[in-house]
């Protein structure tokens, strides 16, 4: 943000910061919060997308967040996401372009956004949890 030169200020000066110290981010802070947004989201989803821009088109899928390995299910996983609070973004990439998604997470159980692609298309995204992720710690022992 650029707060005009007439009106005498700046925004290191509002934000009681240098502009060097705004820009940086605690990368410990940041790595617990992605973990808690991760764990939040882990499991499998019943996704429904519906193109406005291609004959309101809907196609409907099941994925697999935050990836394979880490829900321990087999399935399509986006290849970014990040987590600010239930503020979601997912980025979903293949071969010729791209679709991001920016999502809500309701209740931990329902995610409810728009999407845009590199080609233009532009619509609504919906997901509903159909299975969460087995708890850490709780594998059978011996």
């Amino acid at each position: 943000m650029r707060i005009p030169s007439w009106t005498g200020f700046s925004l290191s000066l509002l934000l009681g910061i240098s502009s060097a110290d705004a820009l940086e981010l605690d990368p410990v802070a940041e790595a617990k919060r992605l973990e808690a947004g991760l764990t939040r989201l882990c499991g499998v989803w019943e996704w429904t997308v519906h193109s406005h821009t291609m004959s309101h088109r809907e196609s409907k899928a099941k994925i697999v967040l935050p990836n394979a390995e880490a829900a321990g299910i087999e399935g399509p996983s986006p290849t970014e996401i990040r987590v600010y609070g239930d503020a979601v973004y997912f980025r979903w990439d293949f071969p010729g372009g791209f679709q991001e998604d920016s999502m809500l997470l309701v209740e931990n159980r329902r995610l409810e956004g728009t999407f845009r692609t590199s080609t233009g298309s532009v619509g609504a995204v919906n997901g509903k949890r159909v299975a969460a992720c087995p708890p850490k710690g709780n594998e059978a022992r011996p």
